[in-house]
This record gives structure tokens, sequence and C-alpha cells, in this order.
């Protein structure tokens, strides 16, 4: 298993907010983080201005245009590197030494 770097931890928790998970808690379990590390990452991604936190019946964070541009520009770099549509050959040659 593989450590996740703080980006993408970060957008993780965008994609988690962006896909409607809106309080702490499911925030935290669909981004696989501790509470304390949640909240610090949090703070962050409101201080660059990508989430915004509301305080409507407890704590809610909502993604900004900010944030849903962020995960677009990410999704379109995975894309480059990771394509969907990757083509396999049929059949692997090995050849002997």
């Amino acid at each position: 298993m593989t450590r996740r770097s703080q980006m993408e931890i970060l957008l993780d928790i965008l994609e988690a907010v962006a896909g409607g998970r809106q309080k702490p808690t499911h925030i935290m379990y669909r981004a696989n983080l501790s509470w304390s590390r949640l909240t610090k990452h949090l703070d962050l991604l409101s201080r660059q201005g990508l989430l915004v936190k509301a305080e409507v019946d407890g704590t809610l964070y909502r993604i900004t245009q900010r944030g849903k541009e962020v995960l677009e520009y990410s999704n379109r770099v995975r894309s480059e590197f990771y394509p969907r549509n990757r083509t396999f050959p049929t059949e692997v040659y090995v050849q002997n030494k």
C-alpha cells in the first residue's frame, strides 16, 4: 500500500465535497482521513478559497468555483497520464535469449 501525497489527499477532499458530501464526518470517511488531519486540510482548503465553510444546522462545506476549476484541471492531467481507453496488445511476444 502506498502513501498518498498531500496533493492527492486535498484532491480527495475536494472530490468528496463536489460529490455531495458536505458534512465533515462524511468527508472524513470518503477521503479516508482521521479527524485531526481532516480539520487541518479543510482549514487549508478554506484559506486557499477552494472550499467555503457554512454554519447551517451544523457545519457544512461547499466547493467554490475555484475549487471546481482545480478539480477539472487535475482530472485533465490525470487523464493524460492514465487514459481510460488504453489499448493493450492482444498477444505478448517473449523472446528467448
